[in-house]
Order: structure tokens, then C-alpha cells, then sequence
């Protein structure tokens, strides 16, 4: 069996999408063990629940909240324990893969070294190279082809999650072309959210046959 760990931060729709496919038996032997949140208000945590997936929440917010945004040396230590205590609830899984899915906050050197050797992917709703670093990458791939009057191809990916973010191998790839005034951002953003649905389930196998 494939341990599947998926970190969420939302709704969960993505995390939907991969309960489907289990219970469609398209993830094969993979299974998901634990849905962990940084978010204990994340719908993605009831979604885990009516599937009987065990879940957990781990917030930076406990972390931080008496430290004040001027003190960068301060948060930066408490950044470290908190990405101690993530790494600790993984590692209690025991996964075979961890699967971003939605999650929102950058996993740093001190969390990727703790897992080394357990792959760790990110769904990314840009190209590679495209919106590095940013959760507005729907709205400014879309905003883009408005102001240039030309044609864009944009879309979304699964990647291996390194250092650098967004920078690690790309998986899965989904192209989407945006034709300025064709569509409205609300309509291209649907279509993104539906070839990440796809992607995210494809990437999964594709890491868990490789293992």
C-alpha cells in the first residue's frame, strides 16, 4: 500500500478529487492516511471526515501570535518550530508520498530536510516558470492576456516541491488557452480548477508507481 499524506489549507476540492479516485480504486494501491490542515476552519477537514480519513490541523498561527511582525528573527525561530512540529506530524504517518493539495504556506529547508526522501508534491495553478510563488496566479495569467490583447497559454501543474518554490520537477502539466474577452476570470479560473482536478489525480499515480 502507498501512504498518501495530503496537507490542505481550503476547501479542499483538489483533496475531493483524490478521495474520489480512491474510492474509484484509480489511485491503485494508494491510499490516504491522514488529511493534516493548517486551518482548523478548512472545509477540506469535513470532507476528509465523511470519507474516514483521520485528520489533523497544524496552524503557524499558535506559533506566532505573540511574536510581532517587526521581530524577523523572532518569527523566523518560530517558523522553524512549527515547521518542526509538521514534519513531526507527517513523519508520524509514515507516508510513502505527501500531496500538497491547496496547501498555502511554503514548506522551508527545515521541514524538506526532515523528509528527505519521501517525495513531496505541489498542485501549482500556473505553467513552470509562470507566477512562481504567489496565490494569485489564475487571476494574473488571466489579467495578462486582457492587458496584452493577445492570445495566452497558461494552465496548471503538479511538481516535486523543492527549496525553490515552484521551481521542482514538473509531473503533470495541463495547458489551457486564454483568449482575451472570451471568457470572464471566474469562468477561465473554473476551467483551471477542473484540469487541476485531473492533474493532481494523475500525479499521485504517476509518483506511487515510481516508488
Amino acid at each position: 500500500m502507498g501512504r498518501i499524506t495530503v496537507l490542505i489549507s481550503g476547501s479542499g476540492s483538489n483533496l475531493q478529487s483524490l478521495i474520489d479516485a480512491q474510492a474509484q480504486k484509480e489511485l491503485g494501491e494508494g491510499q490516504i492516511t491522514c488529511v493534516i490542515s493548517s486551518s482548523k476552519k478548512a472545509y477540506g477537514l469535513q470532507r476528509a471526515e465523511m470519507a474516514n480519513i483521520p485528520t489533523k490541523v497544524c496552524s503557524l498561527y499558535p506559533f506566532v501570535k505573540d511574536v510581532p511582525k517587526s521581530d524577523e528573527v523572532g518569527r523566523q525561530k518560530c517558523r522553524v518550530q512549527f515547521e518542526e512540529e509538521l514534519a513531526r506530524q507527517v513523519l508520524e504517518q509514515k507516508p510513502d508520498l505527501v500531496v500538497c493539495a491547496g496547501w498555502l504556506l511554503i514548506l522551508g529547508p527545515h521541514f524538506l530536510s526532515k523528509l528527505r526522501g519521501i517525495p513531496i508534491i505541489n498542485l501549482h495553478p500556473a505553467l513552470p516558470g509562470a507566477f512562481d510563488g504567489t496565490t494569485h496566479a489564475i487571476e494574473m495569467a488571466w489579467q495578462k492576456a486582457q492587458d496584452t490583447g493577445n492570445s495566452l497559454t497558461a494552465g496548471c501543474m503538479v511538481h516535486y516541491v523543492i527549496e525553490e518554490v515552484d521551481r521542482g520537477e514538473p509531473l503533470i502539466i495541463k495547458e489551457l488557452e486564454i483568449r482575451p474577452g472570451q471568457e470572464t476570470l471566474e469562468q477561465y479560473e473554473q476551467r483551471v480548477h477542473e484540469a487541476e482536478h485531473v492533474a493532481i489525480v494523475e500525479a499521485t499515480v504517476k509518483v506511487l508507481k515510481k516508488r
